[in-house]
């Protein structure tokens, strides 16, 4: 009669082998949550799992300053991965668009030197743009003045209003000082306008939340300023 109830094999001669080695699982204990998931990496991989195509729609909503689509475009999916790639390109630019400008303004190209301090103050200048001053803003519109969105959706926000930038700063290369004057000042006005209209509709749920538009527009005029009287100021030669 069969055991088909036996986990006991037959050897060659038919006894029952019951001396079988037995297998030992080893059973890793589950990493116990962190007291603070913003500290850990696993916390952040999520604002990087984007892919290039909606990071380009991203764009393109940023640059479409006046229609409020942004948010139907993110969702519930704000990333940091677009702010990063913008803020750097723009660090590249102003390092090597100031010097170009430079260098286009220079007589005697032969005694030109790089300017290797526009690096340093891009990184500083652009980095505290794009991260910094809209963690401040997202802590004071979520926490204080109660407002849906939340700090990494302003981050979010702020990156892609720099967009702008990437075209305005090549442009600005050119040694024309009333066209750069002009560019930066249509990069003010898209990244402003950018900023207001997509935070319009939370606005009008808090009346507070208006005063957010004061230090949007100063950093924004800041700014600016920072990019042509640091990075692109023309100093003409004078005859005497």
């Amino acid at each position: 009669m069969q055991n088909f109830g036996s986990n006991n094999d037959l050897d060659e001669k038919g006894h029952v082998m019951t001396d079988q080695p037995k297998i030992k699982v080893k059973f890793e204990p589950k990493p116990k949550p962190s007291k603070c998931p913003i500290c850990t990496i696993e916390f952040y991989q999520q604002f990087f799992n984007i892919e290039q195509r909606d990071v380009y729609m991203r764009v393109r909503c940023s640059i479409l300053s006046w229609k409020p689509e942004f948010h139907e475009c993110v969702g519930k999916n704000s990333d940091l991965w677009g702010p990063l790639w913008i803020s750097t390109t723009i660090i590249f630019i102003l390092f090597a668009g100031g010097n170009l400008s430079r260098f286009l303004l220079e007589e005697d190209k032969r005694h030109f030197k790089y300017e290797y301090n526009y690096m340093y103050v891009a990184v500083f200048l652009v980095y505290a743009m794009a991260f910094i001053i809209p963690i401040i803003l997202g802590v004071i519109i979520k926490y204080i003045l109660k407002s849906e969105l939340g700090v990494f959706d302003i981050v979010c926000m702020y990156g892609y209003s720099l967009s702008v930038y990437i075209f305005v700063l090549i442009l600005c290369i050119i040694p024309y000082n009333e066209a750069q004057w002009f560019f930066l000042m249509c990069g003010l006005a898209n990244s402003t306008i950018f900023l207001l209209v997509n935070l319009r509709d939370f606005m009008k749920k808090n009346k507070q939340t208006l005063l957010i538009a004061v230090p949007i527009i100063t950093f924004n005029v800041a700014l600016i300023l920072c990019f042509k009287f640091y990075f692109f100021r023309l100093i003409y030669a004078v005859d005497d």
